[in-house]
């Protein structure tokens, strides 16, 4: 009887070890069509909130100071300009809501100018603010947040990412920000084979052009290529995904995927905003 008590014991706390490292990704593909993200964007809207990711479609002309005991950011610029301060302390800070302090500005912080096309990550602990909107009269942006869960580590540092950076890593393709368990990658492709990674969580954000996407199914002839990686001649019994400018989708790890046919544009470019699982 005390073997059996144990053993329960044991495998209802080796449970709890799977759930609590499996979360942080949802397990699923989620698809958001750019209408729907269009419309998210003309007040501010979460357009995916699942297992430790939301995925916001943001608009603001100005916003007060804050900060996040376990949100870490990605923002991605899309149109409009602004003033964005991270770091130094909050002014007049005050608790509002579990894991949410405000402020009334920030003392001793860096001031980012921020155009589209830039790219910047804010861990949790950071103070931030959006100051001054006026040149444009609002922003709008990707806000691809990841909670911190066991296990996941993001940039402890802010990183920012110029737009003429951005545009020239979209040329061929290329990461511009590797840090932790997050890349940021600048992508743009005619076509690419059927992959599988072990470790890796995937979001797209369409930026130009469009693409046939297979999503799930199982691998044609796959082969080992790394660590974790994956690669075969196709997918059978996946799902298809016709993808276009502001579309976003997300991948698992563990998924097969394949940008299956962009014949009537000749490419297609894309954020890839992986989180590994380390």
């Amino acid at each position: 009887m005390k073997y059996s008590l144990a053993l329960a014991t044991l495998l209802s706390t080796a449970a709890l070890v799977t759930v609590a490292t499996a979360a942080g990704f949802p397990p699923s593909v989620h698809t958001i069509d750019h209408a729907k993200m269009a419309a998210g964007f003309v007040k501010g809207e979460r357009v995916l909130e699942d297992e430790g990711l939301i995925v916001i479609a943001q608009r603001v002309v100005g916003r007060g100071s804050e900060m996040h005991d376990n949100t870490n950011h990605v923002f991605i610029i899309q149109e409009g300009e602004a003033d964005f301060i991270t770091g130094g302390k909050l002014i007049g800070a005050k608790a509002d809501g579990p894991g949410q302090t405000r402020g009334t500005g920030i003392e001793g912080g860096v001031s980012h100018h921020l155009v589209k096309g830039d790219v910047i990550t804010i861990p949790a602990k950071t103070p931030h603010q959006w100051k001054d909107t006026s040149k444009t009269g609002s922003i709008a942006y990707y806000a691809v947040n990841f909670d911190s869960t066991p296990g996941f580590r993001f940039p402890p540092e802010v990183h920012y990412v110029d737009h003429n950076k951005v545009a020239a890593a979209f040329v061929k393709g290329g990461r511009i920000i590797e840090d932790a368990n997050l890349i940021v990658i600048a992508n743009r492709g005619e076509q690419r084979g059927a992959e599988l990674h072990d470790n890796t969580n995937h979001v797209f954000i369409i930026q130009d052009g469009e693409a046939e996407f297979v999503t799930g199914g199982k691998m044609i002839a796959p082969k080992a290529e790394g660590a974790g990686q994956t690669r075969g001649t196709g997918i059978e019994n996946g799902a298809s995904h016709h993808l276009t400018k502001g579309d976003v989708i997300t991948i698992p790890a563990k998924t097969p995927h394949q940008w299956k046919d962009t014949s009537k544009t000749g490419s297609v470019g894309y954020f890839a905003v992986n989180y590994d699982i380390k």
